[in-house]
């Protein structure tokens, strides 16, 4: 991701973990939990960066898939909780946190399984919210959730997750290629200044916000031990993968013409 956003991100996160700060939102008798909304498009990093977070700070992770389960089972797991943790919550899009109306709620109230929009509420601000708590939800599609759900105070930082631009390229080559062997010098490595190179060089030959970070990492690690082929076959690799979306896309117009 892009090392500002990074940075900033890690400093929040930081900042709200320091004991002062904890007795500060308690001498004002505000909760205090911390709350974050990664979206962005599938594979650009929202539940590993989640799990980064996790090792960096040195606190225990719980992921929560809110699919399948009710609103007081839910209320259990919050209550089960420890003082300090991170509680992740997947996809939250996919679970029916979606936009609602009038009657959309009616029926909400009336649902007798799964989390509603208004359990999942309720348990956020409820008492069995602990303190301390890092809230991290995660969603690819930022518009179809209910503004009462990612509202401040809930929700304290949004934070996109862009698809691989140039210089997402390049520190995804730096990544793989780094201590590179030099099969022409025994026991050495390529050198910094021929890796800074073939990653500007590969860069250069992706297209910017195409595809996601994950796309791009799984086709450099096809192409692990070289980092010349990498750059060599990224153009082949491109053309193949546009071709599979295309053809996925007649497929899709297919089925629903079928329809």
């Amino acid at each position: 991701m892009d090392k500002q956003v990074q940075d900033d991100l890690l400093g929040d996160v930081k900042g709200f973990l320091d004991e002062d700060t904890q007795k500060w939102y308690a001498d004002r008798g505000i909760p205090y939990q911390r709350g974050y909304l990664f979206y962005g498009p599938p594979g650009t990093g929202k539940s590993s960066f989640s799990l980064s977070l996790a090792g960096e700070f040195e606190l225990d992770i719980y992921t929560l898939q809110l699919s399948g389960i009710s609103d007081s089972k839910l209320m259990k797991l919050f209550a089960e909780l420890p003082p300090h943790c991170i509680v992740l919550l997947e996809d939250v899009d996919a679970a029916g946190m979606g936009r609602r109306d009038d009657a959309a709620a009616d029926q909400e109230s009336n649902s007798g399984s799964g989390v509603t929009l208004s359990g999942l509420l309720n348990v956020l601000d409820g008492v069995s919210s602990q303190e301390g708590r890092v809230l991290i939800m995660t969603t690819n599609h930022i518009e179809h959730l209910d503004e009462a759900l990612i509202r401040p105070g809930r929700i304290d930082k949004k934070v996109h997750f862009n698809l691989a631009d140039r210089k997402i390229s390049a520190q995804l080559f730096h990544t793989v290629f780094k201590q590179t062997p030099d099969h022409n010098q025994s026991k050495k490595h390529l050198g910094d200044d021929t890796i800074e190179r073939l990653a500007k060089d590969f860069a250069s030959k992706v297209p910017d916000e195409v595809f996601s970070p994950a796309e791009v990492l799984s086709f450099l690690l096809e192409q692990k031990t070289s980092p010349f082929g990498a750059v060599a076959g990224v153009e082949t690799w491109i053309a193949k993968a546009n071709e599979a979306a295309s053809q996925l896309k007649r497929d899709g117009s297919w089925v629903q013409e079928g329809r």
